[in-house]
């Protein structure tokens, strides 16, 4: 690494587990700038970098991008980024540095779940937008609901992190 570049290393942990890094799966990495376009320099795009046993380095001019990994290879999957998104991280790297960053690959359940709080969180909100109906809203809670409670909630750290969610705050 020269000293105007900083090198990015990204892991990659295993679906629904924050602590342990993915070695079961490869997946893609992606660099977005801050208008979340895929970092292009250097006669190179950021963009589906596969990672071998849950991880992946590389040199990136400083800056602040976005990061995150999908499941699935160019051109299969969902458009653009495929299939089984990580959570995106934030990073901000300067000349030098040698920055790592951690992805989170939650599971079917964990999505669900949190999809499910954060509609109901804003119902409200949701019946102000023009052209929206804010009974559909309230079906799409139900249906997913009624989904995430026939999947088998496997994931420990989902459940435990929507309990605090439920308790009261400190005082």
């Amino acid at each position: 690494m020269s000293g105007c570049t900083a090198t990015l290393c990204v892991w990659v942990t295993e679906f629904g587990d924050p602590c342990r890094i993915m070695e079961s799966e490869k997946m893609y990495v992606h660099v977005t700038n801050c208008d979340g376009k895929v970092l292009e320099w250097c006669k190179r795009k950021y963009s589906f970098i596969p990672t071998e046993c849950g991880r992946v380095e590389f040199e990136v001019p400083p800056g602040c991008y976005s990061v995150f990994a999908s499941h699935s290879p160019r051109g299969a999957g969902i458009p653009p980024f495929g299939n089984r998104l990580t959570h995106v991280q934030i990073v901000r790297v300067n000349c030098g540095d040698h920055v790592c960053v951690t992805l989170f690959t939650p599971t079917l359940w964990y999505c669900g779940s949190w999809f499910v709080n954060a509609v109901q969180t804003q119902l409200e909100g949701l019946g102000k937008i023009k052209g929206l109906d804010p009974k559909v809203a309230r079906a799409a809670v139900t249906a997913v609901k009624n989904l995430v409670d026939k999947i088998p909630g496997d994931d420990a750290y989902a459940k435990n992190t929507l309990r605090i969610g439920a308790e009261e705050p400190p005082k």
